[in-house]
């Protein structure tokens, strides 16, 4: 193996290290409510969601397929399938937020989201197990998660109590 093939998955590896935490925390720090939907989304349980992430899975496949096979629609299959990776791992920030709120449940949420998605990413960095397991498992996962909190009702908000009038 040359040296430059040694090089390339190294940064291959690297970049979803530094890229996938980074998307995570731009996605709670942009939309809170969101990141916060996921997070609870993934606390009820992943097997739902993984069959929450399977007709995308497929339909995103068939998509890709017929795509590629049309002369000159290479590129829009590459964008479809960038676009649906992107949506993925964007979900999947949910299952990042879940591992940081309970492995250090004392830290504050960004930091949360910090310690569990570079906890997530450094497994999927696993050889074999972590490349064609987990990477493709938090996509699936996060299609699930994205599509589950659009279902999520929000919690019933709480009455508070009624200020005393101004002396």
């Amino acid at each position: 193996m040359l040296f430059s093939t040694v090089l390339v998955w190294l940064l291959v590896a690297v970049a979803f290290v530094v890229a996938l935490p980074a998307l995570w925390l731009l996605s709670s720090g942009l939309w809170p409510e969101t990141a916060a939907k996921h997070r609870e989304v993934a606390g009820r349980g992943l097997f739902r969601c993984f069959l929450f992430g399977l007709p995308p899975l497929v339909a995103g496949t068939i998509l890709i397929a017929v795509l590629s096979k049309v002369p000159k629609m290479g590129a829009l299959a590459v964008l479809v399938g960038g676009v649906l990776l992107a949506w993925g791992f964007l979900g999947a920030g949910g299952i990042a937020g879940l591992i940081g709120e309970r492995l250090w449940p004392q830290a504050k949420p960004w930091r949360q989201m910090k310690h569990g998605g570079l906890t997530l990413v450094l497994c999927a960095l696993l050889p074999v197990v972590g490349w064609a397991v987990l990477l493709p498992l938090m996509a699936v996962l996060g299609w699930g998660i994205v599509l589950r909190s659009w279902f999520l009702k929000p919690a019933a908000a709480t009455a508070l109590p009624p200020e005393p009038p101004a002396a």
